[in-house]
């Protein structure tokens, strides 16, 4: 006779964050099918099977639905992001990051709803506050793991740890729209991101700036040679004394 085990009951907190969880994804699917603006709470609390009373415990309005949205989707990129923190490849890591992004969103769906969020958050307040201090959150934990990186000499140091973590952020937002439309990122440009983040990122990076060549050192022409003697200097006159003027004159007479 097999013997039933018995579940852990849940704690009304672990109940609560379940009901918090049930209700942001029945919400995400509503929002993936009929977009934001076109989806109703009462839509929202038919798909999660509970009541507006129920769910408006745990969400005051359909913004606050949007803002935890975005707030857990950067939740889950901080924690993917802190267990790269302290790795010996950076370059590598950027490249699983990369990687673990185009998994995720992987489905066109997926995709569709992040930048959803993200379109909302610049014209609805409450949403663009959320994503804001999570945007922040994310760069600056990005730039952190950067410097700490630089700081091994992992990375080239002249780097501006802060406006690099900020293209990054932008490039992999930018991987994640193009597989919405393309459904699906080519092994060929992953292969082609990682090796431009490996000479990007490199120690061995020097700086473009050109240096003027110095320019070329003239001929030196050598003096021409002489097989003859120079000239002897005329002797000078000399100028005769009063007694050999007067015996020149008597030898006239």
């Amino acid at each position: 006779m097999a013997i039933r085990k018995s579940k852990t009951p849940q704690s009304p907190t672990q109940r609560a964050d379940q009901k918090r969880v049930d209700i942001l994804k029945s919400a995400g699917k509503c929002f993936r099918k009929n977009g934001f603006h076109q989806t109703s709470m009462q839509e929202i609390c038919t798909e999660v099977g509970l009541g507006p009373g129920a769910v408006y415990r745990y969400f005051t309005s359909k913004d606050a639905i949007i803002a935890a949205m975005a707030e857990d989707e950067r939740r889950q990129a901080r924690t993917m992001l802190s267990e790269f923190h302290d790795t010996d490849d950076l370059p590598q890591a950027l490249s699983a990051i990369t990687r673990a992004f185009a998994d995720r969103y992987a489905a066109i769906s997926d995709a569709g709803l992040m930048t959803e969020i993200y379109a909302e958050g610049l014209r609805n307040k409450r949403v663009g506050a959320v994503i804001k201090k999570a945007e922040t959150e994310w760069v600056d934990g990005l730039a952190d793991m950067l410097r700490t990186a630089q700081e091994r000499g992992q990375i080239d140091a002249a780097l501006n740890a802060q406006q690099a973590a900020l293209l990054l952020t932008a490039m992999w937002d930018g991987i994640v729209i193009r597989q919405a439309y393309t459904q699906e990122v080519p092994e060929a440009m992953m292969n082609l991101f990682d090796d431009m983040l490996k000479r990007w990122l490199s120690t061995a990076a020097v700086s473009t700036k050109r240096v003027k060549p110095a320019p070329a050192p003239k001929p030196v022409i050598a003096a021409p040679e002489f097989d003859f003697a120079p000239e002897p200097e005329p002797a000078a006159e000399k100028t005769p004394t009063q007694a050999e003027t007067d015996l020149r004159q008597m030898s006239l007479i």
